[in-house]
Parts: C-alpha cells; structure tokens; sequence
C-alpha cells in the first residue's frame, strides 16, 4: 500500500501514529510509509565480516570510485521505478555477499583472505565490471568502464 499526500508541511519529517513521512534526496520526493516494526533476525556475523575485510584490505580508492558511479548509474536507471541505493557499502556488500553464495566449495573465510589471494582466485568480485558481467550486480550504462581492482 502506498500512501499518498496532497499537501506536506515543508521540512515535516517524523511518525505520526503508523505512518512515517520522510524526505529521500535521491528519488528528490517524500515518502510517507507504514511504520513496521522489524522482524528478529538471527546473526549479523557475515555484516561484520565483510567490513571487518573492507577495512583491513583497505579498497583502492579508485574501486571506490567505481562503486560511487555504478550508484550513480543505477539511480539514473531506477529513478522511476522507486529503487535507489546511496552509498558504496550497498554495493559492496551485495558483491560480497553473492560472492560467498557462489563459491561455497571454497569456503571463502573473510578473516584471512587477502586482495593477493582474490586476484590469484580470479574472483568476480575483483572489480565492479566484473562483478556485473557474474550477474551480481545488475547491468548499468557504460560498466565496462568500470575496472578498477579492488
């Protein structure tokens, strides 16, 4: 169910019984939503991990370039269908994510792989360009020019 509002106070942002309005800079409208109240979830360890690796791996500021202009380009290409992601973390994650689902006979431990051992893998997950044509992350315009290694 989505919630329309003919007239919004400007700058009104918050909860008004079950319904939260706020403001999303990337689809440049308000939202008005049903407040949800989440459901439990069992273990946030492999959220952990991942950025536990992005951090000690320290990413190339140029993949991070990369993952700022593949959000870019997906925002571009989702605008009118609502969908929208903000920073290079979503991307990454999704990456790492899809990443340790494909290779399960490896056994990926994100604790002790390093950026030598990707690159001599031929892991997908080296660079966005990559990343995309492994189907992990969906096609945007111009990602072949997204190459930079991670």
């Amino acid at each position: 169910m989505k919630a329309y509002v003919k007239l919004m106070l400007p700058g009104f942002t918050g909860n008004i019984d079950d319904v939260v309005i706020y403001y999303n800079s990337h689809l440049n409208k308000y939202i008005a939503r049903r407040k949800v109240i989440p459901k439990y979830t069992p273990s946030n360890e492999i959220i952990k991990e991942i950025f536990a690796f992005a951090k000690r791996i320290e990413l190339s500021e140029g993949y991070l370039n990369d993952c700022r202009e593949y959000i870019r380009q997906f925002n571009r290409k989702n605008r009118r269908q609502n969908r929208a992601m903000n920073t290079w973390p979503n991307v990454f994650m999704k990456v790492m994510h899809a990443i340790v689902k494909s290779y399960p006979d490896l056994d990926l431990d994100l604790k002790t792989l390093t950026r030598e051992e990707i690159i001599a893998m031929n892991l997908p997950c080296r660079s966005i360009y990559e990343s995309i044509n492994a189907g992990y992350l969906e096609k945007v315009r111009d990602y072949n020019k997204l190459v930079n290694i991670i």
